[in-house]
């Protein structure tokens, strides 16, 4: 079955808000949603998968990402392309290894040409019911 992990930028005050959003939204592939502390802001990152349907269209402040489970780090493919074009010299190669270790619980995101590592720490786990 094919799934899509998202995140939400949000927060503190607006998270539950975020969180009966997506239950109403989307068809969740698992029964928790992660509440992420961006360190050092005071923003969180709702993190969920989903099931994906035609129908489905991103909530607002919303991207689609992959994560690195050994590391708990999450990534869009742009960022990764620029983080690996940074360690490799300037060349993009899908066979080079990164030390994830280095980037154990982070969310990596695109700044206009390049990348940023924001840590995270766990805010909440939202346990859903089915």
């Amino acid at each position: 079955m094919r799934t899509q992990l998202l995140c939400t930028f949000t927060n503190e005050e607006s998270f539950e808000d975020i969180v009966n959003t997506i239950l109403k939204t989307y068809e969740l592939f698992s029964r928790k949603i992660f509440i992420l502390k961006l360190e050092p802001s005071k923003e969180l990152v709702v993190s969920y998968n989903i099931i994906p349907h035609e129908q489905n269209s991103f909530l607002p402040n919303t991207i689609m990402v992959h994560r690195k489970k050994e590391s708990n780090t999450m990534y869009t493919i742009n960022a990764l392309n620029r983080l690996i074009a940074d360690l490799n010299r300037g060349v993009v190669d899908k066979s080079f290894q990164i030390d994830w270790d280095i980037y154990r619980n982070s969310v990596i995101l695109t700044n206009g040409d390049s990348y940023k590592v924001l840590k995270t720490s766990l805010f909440r786990i939202v346990d859903v019911q089915k």
